[in-house]
């Protein structure tokens, strides 16, 4: 499968982006091939075909389907997944997790995501911060007192991202 880069290159063309644009438009039978008979269209579809993003068959051109799904497949890094990442949907937390060094990298995420080094935060202020990734502030905000993750003061008036 050619690389994202080469087949932007190959409409990079103004000429040749209009003859793809013809021939993803004429659908799954595509196009006579005679119509790139003429000028510099023979070049232009040989451009094409080399890219990958159409193919000459019985006479006829037709696009190929998910050219550009597989080559941006091809090309993602195979970086191992961090298993946290999968806790959160839309960046928001799904669950608070019961295994306590799973909850921790979520909860270490979260306040350093979340909240600024030395800046201290009221209760409203910090439920806020919260509710933009989990429902239940009150149990979110105990976790991270809890963990070690934000600091309290013994009065409860004021917040801050633990240092360390």
């Amino acid at each position: 499968m050619p690389h994202p880069a080469r087949l932007v290159s190959a409409l990079a063309d103004a000429e040749r982006l209009e003859l793809y644009a013809r021939v993803v438009t004429a659908g799954a039978c595509g196009v006579p091939a005679a119509e790139f008979s003429g000028g510099r269209a023979p070049r232009h579809l040989a451009e094409l075909v080399g890219a990958g993003l159409v193919r000459e068959q019985d006479g006829r051109v037709a696009a190929v389907t998910g050219v550009f799904a597989a080559a941006l497949r091809e090309q993602r890094p195979a970086a191992p997944r961090d298993p946290v990442d999968d806790l959160f949907r839309d960046g928001r937390l799904v669950s608070v997790p019961a295994r306590r060094e799973v909850r921790s990298k979520v909860l270490d995420r979260i306040s350093r995501r979340l909240f600024a080094p030395g800046t201290d935060y009221d209760e409203k202020q910090v439920n806020a911060v919260l509710r933009t990734c989990f429902d239940d502030t009150a149990a979110l905000r105990r976790y991270l007192v809890d963990g070690g993750h934000l600091d309290r003061t013994d009065d409860g008036g004021v917040y801050r991202l633990a240092s360390g």
